[in-house]
């Protein structure tokens, strides 16, 4: 999976979207590749291709545990920013 090289935004709609289906158990590359913002300068062809791979169940792991990681860092932000 390549998708970093493809998409430049990789915490924006398309690279997110994916992400999720991807942690929730969709590992098919074109629908994946569906997922992709109109405004996503990259074709849905390119993305279907920088996903097809093996997607190994403790790369998957981390995979979850990042986007946790993530989703809590930016709870936190949105409580500074309510709390400044």
């Amino acid at each position: 999976m390549q998708l970093h090289h493809v998409v430049s935004d990789i915490t924006g709609k398309t690279g997110m979207r994916i992400l999720r289906a991807i942690v929730q158990g969709q590992h098919d590359s074109a629908v994946l590749a569906s997922f992709r913002d109109p405004r996503c300068k990259t074709s849905e062809e390119t993305i279907r291709q920088s996903l097809e791979g093996h997607y190994r169940e403790e790369h998957l792991l981390a995979l979850s545990q990042s986007l946790s990681l993530y989703d809590t860092y930016h709870e936190h932000l949105a409580e500074c920013d309510q709390f400044i």
